[in-house]
């Protein structure tokens, strides 16, 4: 099992910043927010991302995208 970093009060905060910044909701948005901390936090290559989390490219495609939008600045 994976540790995860996000508690549902921090995560109901984030959604909100990122429905305000223009981001689709989709069901496994959660997932991939982690599997993009768990990247940052360990500075390990995307394609280690744990499977567990979603697929590294799902991650490494959702955080360019999200950061073209500018969450990026909000939160990363």
């Amino acid at each position: 099992m994976v540790r995860r970093v996000l508690n549902d009060g921090m995560w109901t905060q984030l959604r909100a910043t990122m429905k305000s910044k223009g981001c689709r909701n989709t069901k496994n948005n959660r997932e991939v927010m982690e599997a993009i901390l768990w990247k940052l936090r360990t500075g390990a290559p995307w394609r280690d991302v744990p499977e567990e989390f979603c697929l590294w490219k799902t991650a490494f495609n959702r955080f360019n995208r999200w950061a073209a939008k500018g969450l990026r600045s909000d939160f990363f």
